[in-house]
């Protein structure tokens, strides 16, 4: 069998370090620091930073209260079944943890010795033999902690690679947990130019099943070529994976790479939009409902969905900035006008609520079932600048031999409380 390579890190629950920390937390990591030292505790999530010898710093927990501890200097050789450690640089030491909850902690050290590997282990800080014990020990918890830290997975991904192909690779990534083994075993994939359609949707329905945290699930999908997105099963299923994503950040910067896609199926868009409405963030939700306004065309399906989305955003300025794209499809806002003006009038500001009036009246389909609402929804504007400004550019394009037009609008100028701003009003509508 052929070995590979492991290079070297640390892998533990909860430490207290005294180092130079070059740390990276992420999503259930909880740092405190002294002037003195740095102390680390990680809680249902991971800690990495660079030990005073070199070492690189690990740090796992899992909510069933598992803790892994890893240190290794030098270059570690594990076996190809993942059973054994066959083989350390000169110099080099390997050293693994394990505790599970309120259970004794198991430890196997290794070192390279003049060329002759070297092993002891322990069983809650007594000795044990490591010929017999240990060795069992180790070989029926290594690939765990192989998969746990994605050290040594892209060899093992090209491995399963040449003996099966895809299909082999991902029935092993299936039954595997969650961390960034499995993540680094998905970017090999999506690094292959043979990869077929079908494989890359069963991958996207493995990252869909949320065996992944949400910063991994968003740096496999954001690493999907495009090419592959002008499938429309493929991008289909790649919607569907986006819509898992708990984070509000990754969940915008996923959707975000579909919509870069120039020829999407509208089962994909449809799709897309709907996830739009899952993202919490006002500000993440108005990216992405930019990029998807961007585009030539939207169907009234992703058009309602958009104006739904809009509905739940709290912020003046981001709805205003949301709507803003959505006004030039011009066709869908004239269909759903009644449900677009109330949204306008919803907002709070005045300076954001008549700039959004001032946006919809540069659509060109509007006519006199347009005009009239919109004429009655102005007054709602407590500014007289701000009401009469509007009012002013409306003037500019509603026709003036229209009776119930001339009318709606005088009532509206009559709202202006300032004189100035009114005879301004006035003249303009000549």
């Amino acid at each position: 069998m052929r070995p590979f390579l492991l290079s070297s890190f640390i892998v533990f629950g909860c430490l207290n370090l005294v180092a130079p920390v070059y740390a990276q937390t992420s999503e259930g990591g909880q740092k405190t620091t002294t002037a003195s030292r740095e102390e680390v505790r990680v809680i249902n999530g991971t800690f990495s930073t660079k030990g005073d010898k070199g070492e690189t710093v690990y740090i796992t927990t899992d909510d069933n209260g598992l803790r892994l501890k890893l240190v290794t200097s030098g270059n570690v050789t594990v076996a190809e079944d993942e059973h054994s450690i066959t083989g350390l640089s000169q110099g080099g030491r390997f050293e693994f943890a394990r505790q599970e909850k309120s259970g004794p902690e198991h430890k196997v050290v290794l070192e390279n010795n003049g060329g002759t590997l070297e092993g002891k282990y322990w069983v809650d800080g007594e000795p044990q033999d490591y010929a017999t014990a240990g060795q069992v020990w180790l070989a029926k918890y290594l690939s765990e902690m192989v998969s746990k830290t994605g050290l040594g997975a892209e060899a093992r991904a090209a491995r399963l690679y040449q003996e099966g192909g895809a299909q082999k690779l991902l029935t092993y990534t299936a039954g595997m947990e969650a961390g960034s083994g499995r993540t680094k075993m998905y970017k090999y994939l999506l690094r292959r130019e043979d990869l077929k359609p079908g494989d890359m949707r069963l991958l996207l329905e493995q990252v869909a099943q949320g065996k992944t945290s949400d910063y991994e699930a968003a740096s496999i999908l954001t690493k999907l070529p495009q090419n592959f997105l002008q499938n429309s099963e493929t991008a289909e299923a790649y919607a569907a994976a986006s819509a898992t994503i708990g984070s509000d950040y990754e969940k915008s910067r996923v959707l975000r790479h579909l919509l870069q896609q120039e020829k999407l199926s509208e089962k994909a868009l449809d799709k897309t939009a709907e996830a739009i409405g899952t993202i919490g963030s006002d500000y993440e939700k108005v990216k992405v409902l930019h990029a998807l306004a961007s585009r030539p065309q939207l169907s009234e399906k992703q058009f309602e969905l958009s104006m739904r989305a809009l509905q739940n955003i709290s912020s003046d300025y981001e709805r205003t900035k949301g709507l803003q794209p959505l006004m030039r499809h011009e066709q869908q806002v004239v269909r759903y006008f009644d449900r677009v003006l109330p949204l306008i009038n919803s907002i709070g500001s005045d300076y954001e609520k008549a700039k959004a009036y001032s946006s919809l009246l540069g659509n060109s389909r509007l006519s006199t079932n347009q005009y009239l609402p919109l004429l009655k929804a102005s007054q709602s504007i407590s500014s007289d600048y701000e009401k009469a400004k509007l009012l002013r550019k409306m003037a500019l394009q509603l026709p003036k031999d229209d009776k119930k037009i001339k009318e709606a609008y005088s009532q509206a100028a009559r709202t202006v409380g300032s004189k100035y701003e009114y005879e301004k009003v006035m003249a303009a509508y000549q």
